[in-house]
């Protein structure tokens, strides 16, 4: 680890933890809360979709130029079956690293078992002027 990357307020606000990063590489955990269900009791998408794109954003923060930023301009989600265990587990690596654009692919498990798999693109973007 060359560098400490800190956490989105997103990330925390959802609970999920950087566990390693590195060399485009990157894995991240959420443990599943009853605030991450949906109605049906299983696990939103929506969560399943911020572990990719946290663990994403992770992977690619890793390897891109220091003092510049990024952003999700595609993020594309394929949910395989239901998680069974408390315990989601993102691995993200980037396969395509440009000069402006990085691809990146994301497979989350639970229990063992494939549960989504992502793929997400990322640009390198000018800093956000606050207001």
């Amino acid at each position: 680890m060359s560098r400490e990357l800190p956490s989105s307020p997103y990330g925390d606000f959802l609970g999920i933890s950087m566990l390693d990063y590195g060399d485009g590489l990157a894995e991240c955990c959420i443990q599943v809360q009853p605030h991450h269900l949906n109605t049906g009791g299983r696990v939103h998408g929506g969560v399943l979709s911020s572990l990719a794109d946290t663990a994403a954003g992770v992977a690619v923060r890793s390897i891109r130029p220091e003092g510049t930023l990024t952003a999700t301009t595609d993020l594309s989600m394929s949910f395989i079956r239901p998680p069974r265990g408390n315990d989601l587990l993102a691995r993200a690596k980037v396969i395509h690293a440009g000069k402006q654009l990085y691809r990146v692919e994301v497979d989350i498990v639970s229990a063992e078992k494939l549960v989504a798999r992502s793929s997400a693109t990322f640009m390198i973007v000018a800093p956000f002027e606050k207001s």
